[in-house]
């Protein structure tokens, strides 16, 4: 075998998976078709699991300088402020974190490119797998130079919901949820703050979502989840779309008066809740390839880095004979799945209509 393990895609999953099993040892081969640092159509907000394997991996501090520290979770729900601390078992993780893809996977993709077991290939495309007796053994990959190929004794698809992996390998779906929302998103420069405190900020206006985090390169990120139903409008003038609703939130919109749009409004109306069988034979998925949920959450970067964390120590139990490949993929399954429960089908159930929640949590502090 030419490696111990191939990764496809260099993102949050795949590179800290890599230098995790760059640092057990194990020799890694990590694939990725774009050139970094690149940016990707994303959420950006993530909290004390991911900030756990970024302590992990050693970046913890580097990742916490590039953007503020949000310590209040701050909401907006019809009409009633509500605002709590952030909470974690750890006293020193008791805040979010909101960051550029660009800003974040590049980090994460420089800690990877130095760890010497570690081998990356920027815009080398996957065409194909190699396989042998029905276990995959390798991949097959264009770049500039031409076609190549490597082996391995794993292959790991941690390439995102469009999966090169799992379209050829064909996993089966254990949970699947329909689209049920659209997010958009862009960068402001000048909003006026809250106050002194650096808020986490969720404006909840019937089944509409509005986010507004401070982030890097001292952008502020605003979005927007809203109702499948109004995709088309958005999709059709998004930044028109955008402004008309921001115009329409009355703890925000005073505060935009000086405000500046400093970037194209993205966003998306194709992202469904599934999770896959995430292994078989010489394969393991993780990140958005294993399990995706609706944006609406924020819990993707929190759940794919966990989930590299999980498949790190497996792998690395099946790579040095402690266990077999059934024994320690069983084992990645089964502690994915329970991480993963409450969020999952939390974020799944809420996608089709937010304000059962909302309506919950204004009953519970005795708002309404």
């Amino acid at each position: 075998m030419d490696y111990d393990v191939i990764i496809v895609g260099a993102r949050v999953a795949g590179s800290a998976l890599a230098a995790l099993l760059g640092q057990h040892g194990h020799r890694v081969l990590l694939l990725d078709k774009a050139q970094f640092p690149s940016d990707t159509l994303s959420t950006h907000f993530f909290r004390a699991p991911a900030l756990r394997v970024f302590e992990r991996l050693g970046v913890l501090e580097e990742v916490k300088s590039a953007a503020p520290p949000m310590t209040v979770m701050w909401n907006y729900i019809d009409g009633h402020v509500v605002s709590d601390p952030v909470e974690a078992h750890e006293e020193h993780l008791r805040y979010f974190l909101c960051e550029r893809r660009i800003t974040l996977d590049w980090i994460l993709f420089q800690h990877a490119a130095r760890e010497p077991n570690v081998e990356i290939r920027q815009g080398a495309q996957v065409r194909e797998l190699i396989q042998f007796d029905g276990r995959v053994a390798g991949v097959r990959w264009s770049e500039a130079g031409g076609m190549n190929e490597a082996t391995a004794r794993v292959v790991v698809g941690a390439d995102g919901i469009y999966s090169t992996l799992a379209k050829i390998l064909g996993p089966a779906f254990e949970s699947q949820f329909p689209v049920r929302r659209c997010m958009y998103y862009t960068y402001f420069q000048g909003i006026e703050p809250l106050d002194e405190a650096a808020f986490a900020e969720h404006h909840f206006v019937g089944d509409t979502l509005t986010y507004v985090f401070p982030t890097d390169a001292h952008l502020t990120l605003v979005a927007v989840s809203a109702p499948i139903s109004e995709f088309a409008s958005f999709k059709k003038e998004p930044l028109k779309r955008l402004c008309a609703h921001l115009a329409s939130l009355p703890l925000l919109a005073p505060r935009l008066s000086k405000a500046e749009i400093v970037a194209e409004v993205k966003g998306a109306g194709n992202i469904p809740c599934y999770q896959r069988v995430p292994y078989g034979h010489g394969w393991a998925l993780v990140g958005d390839a294993h399990q995706i949920m609706d944006p609406w959450s924020g819990m993707g970067i929190d759940h794919a880095a966990t989930h590299a964390s999980i498949l790190a120590d497996s792998l690395h139990r099946f790579l040095t004979d402690a266990a077999s490949w059934d024994v320690t993929m069983s084992d990645y399954h089964a502690q994915a799945r329970r991480w993963s429960e409450k969020t999952y089908r939390r974020t799944s159930t809420y996608a089709a209509d937010l304000r059962p929640m909302t309506h919950a949590a204004l009953q519970k502090r005795g708002l309404v």
